[in-house]
C-alpha cells in the first residue's frame, strides 16, 4: 500500500510511504532531493501497472491544485506530467474530486470537485501518455459537489460514484460508462446515510465497499456494501473490534485474499493506524430469485397505515431471523425480530405510534446454522398520520 501526502495536526505533507502487507512494516520512499510535488491533501492517487508508478492529481495545500505527477517505483523519482495553474483546456484547480484510473485507455477520469469558482459538475479525462486533457461533460449528470468518492468496476467499463457534499451531505449513487461517458442514476431506495470524505473500493462479486466518512452528525464508522449488479446497498456487520469513526482515510483492496485495508483519517483527532477487514466479499449480495425456493417477505398490510401494520414472512429452514425498520436516511428505528426460529409462517405487528409520518423501510435477514445469509429482502412502508 503506497500513500502520498495528507494532513496532520502539524500541517500538510508531501512524503511517500510503502506499507508492506506481508510484514506490516512501513518504509519511507520519499526522494531526498529533486523536483517533487508541493504538500497536498485530498489528492487522487492511482497505480499505473504498465509503468510501475503512482500517479496523483489535484488536491489542496497552501492553495488548490490541478497538477498531475507520477512517482516511479523503480527510480524513486517524481515526474511532473501537468503543471499547476488554470490553463486553457484543463480543469480548474480543485480539491475533493472523485477520479478513477482507466488502464485500458490509459487515462484519469474525473468528476466535479471544489474549484477556485466553487463546486463544479464537470467531467474530464487526462491521457497519461499523450498528456492531454479532454472535457466530456454531458447534459445529464450528477449535481455539483465535492468530497465524493468513486471507484472503477472490475470489468473496467464503469466508474461508480457515491455521496459527497453540497448544501449538506449527499447519498446518491451513479455510474459513468467509460466508453460512452453517459451517466446513469442508480440510487436504490434503501441506502447509507449521506456522507462526504469517505473511501470506496471495488471488490469481488461486483461489490462497492465504503467505510466511514463524515456528515452533519460528525465522523462515521459504518461499513456498507453496494452490489452493482443487483443495485442494492447492504450494511456490513463489523464485530466488536473495529476502527474508530473517521473521515479522510485511504484504502486498498487485495483481490487474492479478499481483504480491505484502511489507513489513517481524522475523527477524534488524526489517526495513523492501519486496519484490515478480511473476506469483505464472502457474503455475496444476490438476487432474491437465487435464494432457496420458498423464503418470502410480504408487503405490510395495511399500507399506508396509522399507526399499526402487520408484516409476514416465511422460512423454509430453521433460521436466525433479523427484522429491522429504518428511516429514509438509513437510521435504524426499531428491531422487530432478532432470534432463531423454526421453519414456518410468521407475522409480527409493528406500531409506529412514536414515529412521524413518512416513508420507512423494513429489512429481513435470514441466516443458517453456519451464520451464512440465505435470504434478505427490503420493502417500503408508509406511515400517514392525520
Amino acid at each position: 500500500m503506497i500513500v502520498f501526502g495528507g494532513r496532520t495536526a502539524s500541517g500538510n505533507l508531501n512524503d511517500v510511504w510503502n506499507l508492506n502487507l506481508n510484514t506490516n512494516m512501513w518504509q519511507n520512499l520519499s526522494p531526498p532531493s529533486g523536483h517533487i510535488p508541493a504538500q497536498h491533501f485530498t489528492q487522487n492517487a492511482f497505480y499505473d501497472s504498465l509503468r510501475n508508478r503512482m500517479i496523483i492529481w489535484s488536491g489542496q495545500g497552501a492553495q488548490l491544485f490541478n497538477d498531475v505527477w507520477a512517482f516511479n517505483f523503480n527510480s524513486n523519482k517524481w515526474q511532473e506530467l501537468w503543471p499547476d495553474g488554470n490553463l486553457p483546456g484543463a480543469p480548474l484547480k480543485r480539491y475533493g474530486t472523485a477520479a478513477v484510473f482507466d488502464p485500458l485507455n490509459r487515462r484519469i477520469v474525473n468528476f466535479a470537485g471544489f474549484t477556485t469558482s466553487g463546486r463544479f459538475e464537470d467531467t474530464w479525462y487526462f491521457q497519461v501518455d499523450s498528456l492531454r486533457w479532454t472535457e466530456k461533460t454531458n447534459s445529464f449528470h450528477p449535481e455539483l459537489r465535492c468530497l465524493h468518492i468513486a471507484c472503477i468496476s472490475n470489468d473496467l467499463q464503469n466508474m461508480i460514484l457515491y455521496g459527497g457534499q453540497h448544501n449538506g451531505s449527499l447519498d446518491d449513487t451513479w455510474s459513468l460508462n467509460l466508453n460512452t461517458f453517459i451517466w446513469t442514476n442508480i440510487t436504490p431506495t434503501f441506502k447509507p446515510a449521506g456522507r462526504w470524505f469517505s473511501y470506496a473500493i471495488y471488490a469481488k462479486f461486483n461489490n462497492v465497499v465504503i467505510f466511514g466518512g463524515e456528515n452533519n452528525s460528525g465522523a462515521l464508522g459504518d461499513l456498507w456494501k453496494f452490489s452493482f449488479s443487483q443495485n442494492q446497498w447492504d450494511s456490513v456487520s463489523q464485530g466488536i473490534i473495529k476502527p474508530s469513526a473517521r473521515y479522510g482515510h485511504t484504502s486498498v483492496y487485495i483481490p487474492s485474499s479478499d481483504n480491505m485495508i484502511i489507513f489513517s483519517g481524522n475523527g477524534n483527532g488524526y489517526n495513523n493506524d492501519s486496519w484490515q477487514f478480511t473476506n469483505i466479499s464472502t457474503t455475496e449480495i444476490k438476487n432474491i430469485s437465487s435464494f432457496p425456493e420458498g423464503f418470502y417477505l410480504s408487503q405490510n398490510y395495511p399500507n399506508p397505515f396509522n399507526p399499526k401494520t402487520i408484516i409476514s414472512y416465511r422460512l423454509t429452514i430453521n433460521s436466525e431471523v433479523i427484522l429491522k425498520v429504518y428511516d429514509m436516511i438509513g437510521k435504524e428505528v426499531a428491531t422487530m425480530v432478532n432470534k432463531k426460529q423454526n421453519a414456518g409462517n410468521f407475522s409480527v405487528n409493528f406500531d409506529g405510534t412514536n414515529l412521524s409520518s413518512g416513508v420507512y423501510f423494513y429489512k429481513i435477514e435470514m441466516l443458517n446454522d453456519n451464520a451464512q445469509k440465505v435470504f434478505t429482502d427490503i420493502k417500503r412502508m408508509i406511515i400517514v398520520k392525520y
